[in-house]
């Protein structure tokens, strides 16, 4: 399951539509919230937002820690904490944590997002890890 949620930040640090495409469930009912966006709902609202960040992003690089992943049937939870730098378009660096819960539904064989949900970590102090 974390190679699954890995290829979720993959797409994601790939600024890749496309990816994005592969790991969702196309549904109505899926679920992302970005941090202080309002709810949004349904595949392709949240298609429409992957498009937006990512054409407002010039870079952007995930350090992925303290994963904790259960598993109930056919749905798992992720939770983790994302250790990001990015650069918007324009040039601006940014450093932030935030904390992220993934919801993956098995359809068929597959696993594919049905939820995102990032919140913004205050006081945030970046890992002492070198990448």
């Amino acid at each position: 399951m974390e190679d699954i949620n890995n290829r979720f930040y993959r797409a994601f640090q790939g600024l890749s539509i496309g990816e994005m495409d592969k790991i969702w469930e196309h549904g109505d009912g899926v679920v992302c919230i970005h941090p202080g966006w309002d709810l949004i709902t349904g595949w392709l609202a949240i298609r429409e937002s992957w498009i937006t960040i990512f054409q407002n992003t010039a870079r952007v690089k995930f350090l992925i820690t303290n994963t904790k992943i259960q598993i109930f049937g056919d749905i798992a939870v992720v939770v983790c904490l994302e250790n990001v730098e990015s650069t918007v378009v324009g040039g601006y660096a940014i450093k932030s944590g935030i904390l992220a819960t993934n919801l993956f539904k098995k359809v068929k064989s597959e696993w594919l997002m049905i939820h995102h949900h990032g919140s913004i970590v205050t006081d945030y102090m970046p890992p002492n890890i070198s990448t």
